[in-house]
């Protein structure tokens, strides 16, 4: 199901919150604190995070250093194709956690998604997320979106879609907490037997208080 020599090849990104879209910068010196073992197993890789988010306050520096590491892992992970799940037609989405301990700052989970849209929204942690899959997965068209007000009016948002990007299978992308997307999943170039859009993702702790959906017609905002 998912073919792992993508992440070989394949682009990082990342988005803040003025929602452009760009190449990773690199990461800090600090990635030094972090061998790229091999064999990665997946224990190790859940320190790298713990450590990191201990001795990286800054969300952009976290990102830059999970994308490498991320990277690194999913190169290796062959055991991920056992956990990718298996949308319904009906919820179209489908989720499996692979780690989330009460007390820990993040959770990495897969999921699989048919052909749908997502609501305009922000994350409000640092996040990573890795595209799964061969020629035949499906793709994500992302748009991201930059906020115009100065967010003291309750319920109000005003905001202005700066920059859109196709990311595929091999592809990894990092938000900043106040970066704000929308997602459309669409079938791969080849269309007739694409498979759902598969992802890895890692979140950092959110703050609900800052957990939004955007309306960018009627300039509104509400709890996600």
């Amino acid at each position: 199901m998912v073919n792992y020599n993508t992440f070989l090849h394949g682009y990082n990104l990342e988005v803040k919150a003025d929602g452009k879209c760009s190449p990773m910068g690199s990461p800090p010196a600090t990635l030094g604190q972090f061998p790229l073992r091999h064999p990665y197993r997946f224990y190790r890789f859940l320190c790298d995070l713990d450590d990191l988010v201990e001795s990286v306050s800054d969300d952009l520096e976290r990102i830059r250093i999970a994308a490498v590491l991320t990277r690194h892992f999913l190169t290796q992970a062959t055991w991920i194709t056992e956990t990718c799940p298996v949308p319904d037609q009906d919820q179209r989405v489908a989720g499996k956690s692979l780690y989330g301990e009460p007390g820990y700052p993040f959770i990495i989970q897969v999921v699989a998604w048919l052909p749908q849209r997502s609501p305009v929204h922000n994350h409000a942690n640092w996040s990573i997320v890795g595209y799964l899959g061969d020629e035949m997965a499906g793709c994500e068209h992302n748009s991201f979106w930059c906020r115009q007000d100065d967010g003291l009016k309750k319920g109000h948002a005003i905001i202005k879609k700066a920059s859109q990007q196709i990311l595929k299978p091999g592809d990894i992308i990092g938000f900043t907490p106040d970066a704000i997307h929308s997602i459309v999943s669409i079938p791969c170039e080849k269309g007739i037997d694409s498979k759902p859009t598969y992802t890895f993702n890692i979140f950092g702790e959110t703050d609900f208080s800052q957990r939004y959906e955007f309306d960018p017609l009627n300039n509104t905002l509400k709890k996600f």
